[in-house]
């Protein structure tokens, strides 16, 4: 700045300016460099506030998908131990009919046992659409964090010219 100042200086005084108007030349080339920093500082600060809201947005739709994931998951587990408990309740019966002698009893744990292979295949077509649930869970969650690092990038930088 000095240097600038004091060219402008022997610049004039080799053209016969007086250093008033040095100065009043330096002050408004001054004046017009801060006003060009400040428009840029708000133009930046509006980006940045526009960024965080969008940030703050694209964030809530990623809990969002974070919690239907996990829903997803929870109910995955239910129909698995649903499905673990059939089945051992089929293996039961099945061990049952090999020592029950009695006929009409037999006959009982028949009947229940096709109603639970019934109730096993609907669990394993269930658990089939659950597992096709919680893909497209997880998927959403990964689009949602690549849009979130995204933003997060932008902030960083606009953030860059704030940090010099």
């Amino acid at each position: 700045m000095a240097r600038c100042f004091l060219l402008l200086t022997l610049i004039t005084a080799a053209f016969g300016q007086s250093p008033d108007t040095v100065l009043t030349q330096t002050l408004i080339t001054e004046i017009r460099a801060l006003r060009q920093e400040i428009q840029a500082t708000t133009v930046t600060s509006q980006r940045v506030q526009i960024v965080l809201y969008r940030l703050q947005s694209q964030t809530a739709l990623l809990a969002g998908a974070q919690q239907r994931l996990d829903a997803a998951r929870t109910r995955m587990i239910e129909v698995g131990s649903s499905k673990k408990h059939v089945e051992d309740e089929i293996r039961s019966s099945e061990e049952f009919l090999k020592t029950e002698p009695d006929g009409d009893r037999k006959k009982a744990v028949q009947a229940q046992l096709r109603e639970l292979k019934v109730n096993v295949e609907a669990t394993v077509a269930e658990e089939g659409l659950r597992r096709g649930i919680e893909a497209d869970a997880e998927s959403q969650v990964r689009a949602e964090q690549v849009k979130v690092a995204d933003l997060q990038s932008l902030l960083d930088r606009l953030d860059k010219p704030w940090t010099r």
